[in-house]
């Protein structure tokens, strides 16, 4: 593909070679292509839940809610990435059977286990060229990073799960705290998890084209955790699509909320999300890179069925009804995810 202005010309391999000899290689009339490679990079985020408190009702029905998931996906434009959180063991043979078969393509996943109760996940449509997993502070939580060879060039992935507060996400950093969180002014686990997440991307994303970072920040919008990524120029995709913030009356802009150890509200059409703590960031393009970085609307103006906005945020539309077995479950998670459209063509 080359690019001239604001116009891309796209060719195609496949003609037989007319020559093929030492510094010399000849090949006519390949057939043109069908059309050039869709320049959108589209993605979705979503904490899972894992289900491990509620074991008596099969992890709060997690192969049901898997199956809502991949729904959804599909629903959503089955988008290039879908990036999870509350990955554990038993949820891995659910995922993977879906792979393959959901949408026209066969995902691919990037997963480094570590605590096999709360692992990241990254489905890419796309391979993965390099991935890493990298530890926070205490060890139990980490940032699965991978490049993903996209047809807008490399892009770099990033996403976590931070501190709640059965892990310690509000006690203080403490004695040990690492410099690079004394010196950005952390304060707690939680905030300190979030610098050296912000310094991770920085370090790793050495290439022009975007980034995102993304998953369950357990922080809200204006506060520390959230300013170490926006304070960096990252910008908030939902809210930059023009999305209204968090309503915790209704629900609408929530992410967060949700009782996750039964499935009480699971089985329940009603929201019960009362905070957005689920993000997908994006580091923006710099210096030579051919992706334009605009942001589709949260009402999907480009028609290619992603939109950037909130994802999962209705009970169960793939069913006339949702409740307790044997009905579909309500809802894929107690939280509900992130959703982005980036064109770059």
């Amino acid at each position: 593909m080359l690019r001239v202005g604001d116009t891309r010309y796209c060719a195609a391999f496949g003609a037989p070679a007319r020559r093929n000899t030492r510094r010399w290689l000849e090949v006519r009339d390949a057939p043109a292509p069908a059309g050039c490679p869709d320049t959108d990079l589209t993605v979705a985020d979503l904490n899972i839940l894992h289900g491990l408190f509620c074991f008596e009702s099969a992890n709060c029905r997690l192969a049901d809610r898997i199956e809502l998931l991949f729904q959804w996906i599909v629903a959503s434009g089955c988008p290039d990435l879908v990036t999870l959180q509350e990955v554990w063991d038993p949820a891995l043979p659910l995922i993977r059977a879906r792979l393959e078969g959901t949408c026209p393509f066969t995902y691919q996943s990037v997963y480094v286990p570590a605590s096999r109760v709360d692992d990241a996940m990254i489905l890419t449509r796309y391979p993965a060229v390099a991935f890493e997993s990298h530890r926070l502070i205490r060890n139990f939580r980490r940032v699965l990073f991978a490049r993903i060879d996209h047809p807008i060039g490399p892009v770099d992935v990033f996403v976590t799960h931070l501190a709640s507060s059965s892990d310690g996400a509000q006690q203080a950093c403490g004695a040990n705290c690492p410099p690079e969180c004394v010196a950005a002014g952390a304060a707690t686990v939680r905030q300190c998890q979030g610098v050296q997440m912000a310094n991770f991307v920085a370090a790793r994303h050495d290439v022009p084209t975007p980034a995102i970072a993304t998953g369950d920040f357990n922080e809200s919008p204006g506060t520390f955790v959230y300013d170490q990524f926006v304070g960096r120029g990252w910008i908030d995709t939902y809210l930059a699509a023009g999305n209204p913030e968090c309503d915790p009356g209704s629900g609408s802009g929530c992410t967060s909320g949700r009782i996750d150890n039964d499935l009480s509200q699971l089985e329940s059409p009603a929201s019960n999300e009362v905070e957005r703590i689920d993000y997908i960031f994006l580091v923006p393009p710099g210096p030579g890179s051919l992706c334009a970085a605009a942001i589709d609307s949260g009402a999907d103006d480009d028609g290619d069925g992603t939109a950037t906005r909130i994802f999962a945020d209705d009970p169960n539309p793939f069913a006339p009804t949702c409740g307790p077995e044997p009905a579909p479950i309500c809802w894929p998670s107690d939280h509900e995810g992130a959703e982005l459209d980036l064109e770059c063509g």
